[in-house]
């Protein structure tokens, strides 16, 4: 069986002057820049992203429904303003990036249809593998609950 904590950011939500630093695909963290800000932001044809709390709750909602879809089984969802968390497993042969893929274009599809045709989510997302049951247990007691937005456990269900 595999299980994955996939995290899809809200577009434009971790910009490269954030005092917490910002990710650079195959680079990592890096320090806050704000010379960087600037280009990514020349770029951008939209404003930043906020999940807010309608959409969190629909986030939630699609992917409970995705996950039917790609025989995987959703244990636990935590959003914020900035980004939603999904732990989700499965046995097979799908990767998890088929899986990540998958969930991701039916959070796109569903955000874009219910509340407007703009960038929702940034470019890919995130993936750490769930190493063994201590790490599943600290992410779904401890690490998730603390999230400021809405959040979905399998065997809670929905809660704020």
């Amino acid at each position: 069986m595999s299980c994955y904590l996939f995290t899809y950011h809200a577009y434009r939500s971790w910009m490269p002057d954030r005092p917490q630093g910002y990710v650079r695909r195959h680079e990592g963290i890096l320090s806050s820049d704000r010379e960087m800000a600037r280009l990514y932001a020349r770029k951008d044809k939209h404003d930043m992203v906020r999940i807010l709390s309608d959409v969190q709750l629909e986030a939630i909602a699609t992917l409970q429904e995705a996950v039917c879809h790609i025989g995987c089984r959703l244990l636990f969802v935590a959003t914020d303003s900035t980004h939603v968390h999904s732990v989700v497993s499965w046995v097979g042969e799908r990767t998890w990036l088929q899986n990540r893929t998958s969930l991701k274009r039916s959070l796109t599809i569903t955000l874009k249809q219910k509340f407007g045709k703009r960038p929702w989510l940034s470019e890919g997302a995130s993936r750490k593998q769930v190493r063994d049951q201590a790490h599943f247990d600290y992410l779904v007691t401890q690490y998730l609950p603390k999230h400021s937005g809405w959040k979905w456990d399998e065997r809670r269900g929905l809660f704020k």
